[in-house]
């Protein structure tokens, strides 16, 4: 009876760790799992933000000749020399005023769905496109100088916040 009993605890405590490293191979592949999710979405991330960007500074807008963010710049400049709004730039009496709102917000919801928010500043004033993001909800930001005419130099920041 001794020899059964004796057999018996060996394969409840085989029987245990097999258990106790099943449990544990499990939670490392959960874990595993969540941190490769993470970093895949923090790179998707950056990469639609990048592109967002790259778009803003090299798409040029038909008949002005101008790009997103040099007419986003001059609506900036002008709206703060006349007072008026800061999101319209007016190139003449031939081109008319253009919008940069209707510009920028189709650009970066195709990109970036309605979780973000562009700030154009130049040393004269500044203009936030976009949506409001808490700062404790931004997860992505972007910062670069821009040239402003007159040798003076301002700043575009994209935030991008966390989505719902």
């Amino acid at each position: 009876m001794k020899g059964f009993m004796e057999e018996m605890l060996w394969y409840v405590v085989i029987i245990l760790a097999v258990f106790m490293l099943f449990v544990f191979f499990m939670y490392q592949r959960g874990t595993a799992g969540i941190q490769a999710r993470r970093t895949v979405e923090s790179r998707v991330l950056d990469e639609e933000g990048t592109i967002a960007l790259f778009s803003l500074f090299t798409n040029k807008l038909p008949f002005v000749e101008r790009t997103t963010l040099q007419a986003a710049i001059d609506a900036v400049l002008q709206g703060a020399s006349s007072g008026k709004e800061k999101n319209k730039a007016f190139y003449g009496a031939y081109l008319g005023t253009v919008n940069v709102t209707e510009v920028i917000k189709p650009l970066f919801d195709r990109y970036v769905d309605k979780k973000w928010n562009l700030e154009i500043k130049v040393p004269n004033g500044a203009y936030v496109y976009g949506y409001e993001i808490d700062e404790g909800d931004v997860i992505y930001m972007y910062e670069s100088t821009i040239p402003v005419p007159e040798e003076l130099v301002g700043y575009v920041r994209l935030r991008i916040g966390k989505s719902d």
